[in-house]
């Protein structure tokens, strides 16, 4: 088998920088000046950008192609997903009787992970650009989730404040109807000037 020119690793990590300028392997270490590699220990790695880590777990060798019963090529599997350590937890309360609160000891935030299918040999080219391709996703997948997220928690807040205003009488279902179209005209109403 040929291997793709190597140039495909390197448009991929220029691409992968540009959109998460800093992002450096942190697990295993990687002393030398290119911080942005793939190495393995075993058959995970991990990353760093920022406050996020993103740990990948590379798969064995496996026919992943199911589509082409033809293809007898082999595969890995690469699997990322991105973390975020919360520590300023310490403002949330117990609501009802506990003996003690205890502090979390790995207060983190798990994102949705991100699946590839990369080249099984792990000299090729494809498989480095396959690993940081899934990285990338993996921060995008985080930072989509973390919008949604709060965009969720605004509208959640808003509801429970809404049922608590709920006049008496009146289905709290059939309020929060009423509450939410008179949001989505003001916004659209907002849009549209």
């Amino acid at each position: 088998m040929t291997h793709p020119p190597a140039d495909v690793a390197a448009q991929t990590k220029a691409a992968v920088l540009a959109a998460y300028p800093g992002l450096r392997q942190s697990h295993p270490r990687n002393f030398a000046d290119d911080q942005l590699t793939v190495l393995l220990d075993g058959r995970t790695a991990q990353y760093t950008w920022g406050p996020y880590k993103v740990h990948v777990t590379v798969g064995p060798e496996a026919h992943l192609n199911t589509d082409d019963q033809e293809d007898t090529s082999l595969q890995r599997q690469v699997c990322a997903y991105a973390t975020l350590l919360d520590t300023n937890l310490m403002g949330v309360s117990s609501r009802g009787h506990v003996e003690w609160d205890i502090t979390n000891p790995r207060p983190e935030v798990i994102f949705p992970a991100a699946f590839t299918a990369a080249a099984a040999d792990r000299d090729d080219p494809r498989f480095t650009s396959a690993v940081l391709a899934t990285v990338a996703k993996a921060l995008d997948y985080a930072l989509l989730a973390t919008r949604t997220v709060a965009d969720r928690a605004r509208e959640a807040e808003q509801d429970a404040q809404w049922r608590r205003e709920c006049p008496e009488g009146i289905r709290p279902t059939a309020w929060l109807r009423q509450k939410r179209a008179e949001r989505d005209a003001q916004t659209a109403e907002l849009e549209g000037q």
